[in-house]
C-alpha cells in the first residue's frame, strides 16, 4: 500500500464549478431536389446565343484520338473515386447508425461508450480523447456531492505529491499582495514575508520585508503596479534552471531600488515561519502555514531557534492554515502529548472506528520526515503557549487547535474555525492500470474529546475579532501592535 493511502489527507479543497454547457443536435440530412441540381448545372455550364456585345467565336480546335481517350479514362476514374467516396461515407454512416441502434437495443454499451461511438461517427471537431476522459471523470466525481472529492490527472497527481512533500521550483521566497509608499505615492508591490533557508534568494541577499517593485531589471522592467499582482506573480514564476529577474524596493537603503537576477532551482518550501514578537521579544511567534511533510522538522527547528534567542513563551498561529497531511499533524501533536494519549479518532461510513495515539512511529520514503521516536513524545508539553485561530483555520489545523483545548495545553484566541472534520484518502490508480488518482472523503474524524466539529467549527476560549483597520490588511503585513488577536495572546502570556 502506498504512503498516501495509509496517511490520508485532511486539507479542504473548493470544488470547481461546472463549465457552461450547450445542447447539440444531429440533424437528419434529407435528399436534395433534382430540379434544383439541374438548374444550378445549367446556370453554371449551359450555353446561350451570342449577343452583339459578345466577341466572335474562335475556330474550333481538333482533338486527337489519344488525347480524347486519356480524357475519357481520367473522367471515368474521377467518377469512380467520387462514387466510392460518397458510397463509403454513406456506408460508414449507416454502419454507425446500425451499431448505435443495436447497442441500445442490446444494452451492450455504457453511456460513455455510446457517446464515444456517436462522437466518432458524427462530430465535426477533432477530438482529444484523453482530455475528454479527464473532463468527464472530474465531472463524474464532482457529481457525487462530496465537496472534497477530486480526480487528478497524472500530471496533477505528481504536482500534488510534490506539494505535499514541500517541494517546488523557484528562488525560495513566500510573498503576499501589498502596497508600498514611495516618494509619497502608493504602489502595488509583491511583499516578501519569508526567505527560505539555504535558498537561492537567501544566497542573493533578499530579506523579509523587501518589496518587489518590478518584474525585470533596467529598461526592460515592468512595474507590479502596471501589471497587476497576479500577472506579475506569474511572470516571476518559472522552472528550475531558468533565471528570475526583478527589481526590489528596500526602504531605508542607500540605493533603495535593487536589481536581482536569481537562478531558480528545486527547493524545499517553508511551511513554518518563526520570529520574536514586535512587542515582547521574550515571546516567540510560530506561524504554521500548513501541515505538509516538511512541517514536523521545521516546527522543531523554529522552536529551538527561538529558545536560543531567549524566548520563553510561544504563540502558535494557525490562522489561514487550510490543513494538510495526517502523518504531519500526528507528529507535531506528539511533541505535546504523553505516550498513549489519543490524537484522533476516525469513523467510516459503516461506523468502524480507528484510534491514533501518541506513540513512536516509523515511516519509509518521503514520510520518514514524520517519524517519531519515544524520546520526542511530549518534549514540548510544558511550553507556556497560546493558539491563534480564525474562520480559515481548517481540517488538520482545527485538530491542532482542538487538541490544545482538550488537553488544556493552551488557551485558544481568535474566531470560530472553518468546521471541516472529515478525512480524505488519495488512491493512486496505477495499481488498477490507469493513470492519475482519486481523492474521496472516507471518514469523519474526532479529537480527543470525541466532540465532532464538522460543519460547526471550534469556538475559541477568547473570541476576539480584528478591528476594521486590521481586517483590511493582509494578516502577514500586520504588526503585533495592529493585530488585536495577537495582542490578546500576549496579554494572556504576560
Amino acid at each position: 500500500m502506498s504512503d498516501e493511502n495509509k496517511t490520508g489527507d485532511l486539507m479542504p479543497e473548493r470544488p470547481e464549478g461546472e463549465e457552461n454547457s450547450a445542447e447539440y443536435r444531429v440533424e437528419s440530412d434529407g435528399g436534395s431536389d433534382p430540379s434544383t441540381e439541374r438548374t444550378m448545372f445549367e446556370e453554371s455550364f449551359g450555353g446561350s446565343e451570342p449577343s452583339e456585345l459578345q466577341a466572335p467565336m474562335k475556330q474550333k480546335k481538333k482533338i486527337s484520338v489519344g488525347t480524347f481517350l486519356v480524357s475519357c479514362v481520367a473522367l471515368i476514374l474521377a467518377a469512380v473515386m467520387v462514387t466510392y467516396t460518397c458510397c463509403n461515407s454513406v456506408y460508414k454512416r449507416k454502419l454507425a447508425e446500425a451499431q448505435i441502434t443495436q447497442s441500445v437495443e442490446d444494452e451492450k454499451y455504457y453511456p460513455f461508450e455510446l457517446f464515444d461511438l456517436m462522437l466518432e461517427s458524427y462530430s465535426f471537431e477533432d477530438l482529444d480523447e484523453e482530455e475528454m476522459i479527464a473532463a468527464a471523470l472530474k465531472a463524474y466525481v464532482y457529481a457525487t456531492g462530496d465537496d472534497y472529492a477530486a480526480y487528478y490527472t497524472q500530471e496533477e497527481y505528481a504536482a500534488l505529491r510534490e506539494a505535499a512533500e514541500g517541494e517546488s521550483e523557484g528562488i525560495g521566497i513566500n510573498v503576499i499582495n501589498d502596497t508600498q509608499t514611495i516618494s509619497g505615492v502608493e504602489y502595488r508591490v509583491i511583499r516578501v514575508i519569508n526567505v527560505s533557508k539555504g535558498s537561492p534568494a537567501e544566497a542573493a541577499g533578499m530579506k523579509v520585508g523587501d518589496a518587489i517593485y518590478g518584474v525585470g531589471v533596467g529598461e526592460s522592467m515592468e512595474t507590479v503596479h502596471s501589471l497587476d499582482y497576479d500577472v506579475a506573480l506569474t511572470k516571476l514564476q518559472g522552472t528550475a534552471g531558468t533565471v528570475a529577474e526583478f527589481t526590489v524596493y528596500r526602504s531605508g537603503a542607500a540605493a533603495p531600488f535593487l536589481p536581482f537576477s536569481i537562478p531558480r532551482q528545486k527547493i524545499t518550501a517553508s511551511s513554518v515561519y518563526a520570529r520574536q514578537s514586535d512587542l515582547d521579544p521574550s515571546v516567540g511567534v510560530v506561524k504554521i502555514i500548513q501541515f505538509d511533510l516538511t512541517t514536523p522538522a521545521q516546527f522543531c527547528e523554529a522552536i529551538e531557534e527561538l529558545k536560543a534567542k531567549n524566548c520563553e513563551k510561544f504563540v502558535f498561529d494557525v490562522r489561514y492554515n487550510p490543513g494538510g497531511d495526517l502523518a504531519s499533524i500526528e507528529a507535531v501533536l506528539s511533541y505535546f502529548l504523553n505516550e498513549g494519549d489519543v490524537i484522533i479518532r476516525t469513523r467510516d461510513k459503516a461506523g468502524n472506528e480507528s484510534v491514533s495515539l501518541a506513540e513512536p512511529r516509523t515511516y519509509t520514503g518521503s514520510y520518514a520526515s514524520c517519524n517519531i521516536s519515544r524520546e520526542e513524545i511530549g518534549k514540548y508539553r510544558e511550553l507556556d503557549c497560546v493558539v491563534l485561530c480564525n474562520g480559515s483555520t481548517a481540517s488538520a489545523a482545527e485538530l491542532f487547535t482542538a487538541t490544545f483545548r482538550d488537553y488544556q495545553l493552551a488557551p485558544i484566541v481568535g474566531t470560530t474555525t472553518f468546521g471541516k472534520g472529515s478525512m480524505q484518502s488519495i488512491f493512486s490508480l496505477a495499481y488498477y492500470g490507469y493513470s492519475g488518482a482519486l481523492k474521496l472523503t472516507t471518514a469523519l474524524y474526532y479529537p480527543a474529546s470525541n466532540q465532532g466539529y464538522d460543519g460547526i467549527g471550534i469556538t475559541p476560549d477568547h473570541v476576539v475579532e480584528l478591528s476594521e483597520a486590521a481586517a483590511s490588511k493582509n494578516i502577514y503585513a500586520l504588526t503585533d501592535g495592529e493585530d488585536d488577536q495577537m495582542q490578546k495572546a500576549l496579554e494572556l502570556l504576560s
